[in-house]
């Protein structure tokens, strides 16, 4: 293996050439990898089918316990039970930001949002295939300045030289009220972190007690030269509050304390809506919630599955490299294959997933599976027998 270095004003370009043997390390452990992610995405879709069970058979349940209450009286005979009631939230108290001394009056949270203009490195590889089974590998490494509300570790940047990062000296944050009330019940803090529709912050701008060094930029505190040309290490920070309004709950009531309740097959229903809206509306729009992530999660682990399968190939597409477009041709057919077994023992796993958290959806899927191979099947045969 060799490195060619290459400088430019913002970029940094390194070439690293590797032989063929040199390259089987890395072919090795991408197989490995590839086996990883192979047995992983087995566990995840099996995962994610008990899980969506369970949801589907908790909300069900929950469907049938809530009990819809008036958020002003708390009804001691509904101790424990699951219910559902909407209403005004009302504060006691301001929030306020210690540090910049910004309060939020009739707010239920209070986010303070820290920016910092750094440098970021971006970075571009090329790999070219070399007769031989060699390579060439090109990386362009190109920095920017950007605003980042997370600190960006220019220790670990190829190029650190004029591209030094210093350290945040305030980090965003986020108050949350200490005691929120919904008529005569009280809100715990999960319900009130459930609630993040931010609005931004109306802040009388007073510049006489702030941190050394800011001041107001219409809407946002700055601290450096001037806002329209940033520098490094330059700060501007922005306020948003959730204000208080009315939203709708299904909860445990527990004394007059809206608790998480402990559903079927041990899952938590601990529900918070914005406005108005019905016990029934707001399990409909978990169940879709519900849906949404079961049909991502299964995504994910089809394309674990596949790109495991085509790590898991690497070795074959090092040895055929000794010729670079004999390697293009493994790579292509890798793909191809890794698709057509990804594709049926995934929806195989699924289908035995139901089977044994519900038999009869399970047995329903694999016949409907079946049925769906045998019609490809007899539409197939015709089109060869025509050939």
């Amino acid at each position: 293996m060799r490195n060619d270095l290459m400088q430019g004003d913002d970029s940094f370009t390194k070439v690293t050439h590797t032989s063929w043997l040199g390259r089987i390390g890395g072919t090795i452990a991408g197989a490995f990898v590839g086996l990883i992610l192979f047995i992983a995405s087995f566990v995840l879709l099996y995962w994610n089918e008990g899980r969506a069970v369970d949801a589907i058979i908790a909300l069900d349940a929950a469907s049938k316990q809530v009990v819809s209450v008036s958020a002003e009286t708390v009804v001691p005979a509904n101790e424990g039970r699951l219910i559902h009631l909407s209403g005004l939230v009302d504060v006691t108290s301001n929030l306020v930001d210690p540090a910049f001394h910004v309060t939020a009056t009739n707010a239920i949270r209070l986010q303070r949002r820290v920016e910092m203009f750094q440098w970021r490195e971006n970075k571009e590889t090329r790999t070219e295939k070399k007769m031989g089974g060699g390579e060439t590998e090109t990386t362009t490494y190109t920095y920017i300045k950007e605003w980042s509300d997370e600190p960006i570790a220019s220790s670990s940047f190829e190029s650190q030289q004029g591209h030094a990062n210093p350290a945040m000296p305030y980090q965003s944050k986020m108050f949350d009220v200490k005691s929120a009330r919904l008529g005569g019940f009280t809100l715990d803090q999960s319900q009130i972190t459930q609630l993040s529709n931010f609005e931004t912050l109306a802040v009388e701008a007073e510049d006489g007690n702030l941190p050394r060094g800011f001041r107001w930029e219409g809407e946002y505190l700055y601290r450096g030269k001037a806002p329209d040309q940033p520098q490094i290490s330059d700060l501007r920070v922005t306020f948003h509050n959730v204000p208080v309004q009315t939203i709708s709950v299904i909860a445990q009531q527990r004394g007059s304390t809206l608790a998480s309740f402990r559903g079927e097959r041990e899952r938590t229903i601990n529900m918070v809506s914005y406005g108005t809206l019905g016990a029934e509306a707001m399990i409909e729009h978990a169940k879709s919630d519900e849906a949404i992530l079961t049909w991502i999660l299964r995504a994910g682990g089809f394309f674990i599955m596949l790109f495991g399968l085509v790590f898991m190939t690497r070795p074959l597409s090092w040895l055929a490299s000794l010729l670079p477009f004999l390697e293009s041709l493994v790579n292509a057919a890798s793909i191809g294959v890794a698709f057509m077994i990804a594709t049926p023992l995934t929806l195989t796993i699924i289908a035995a997933a139901w089977l044994i958290h519900r038999p009869l959806i399970g047995a329903a899927l694999i016949a409907a599976g079946l049925a769906v191979a045998v019609i490809i099947k007899r539409l197939i045969q015709p089109a060869r027998a025509k050939g």
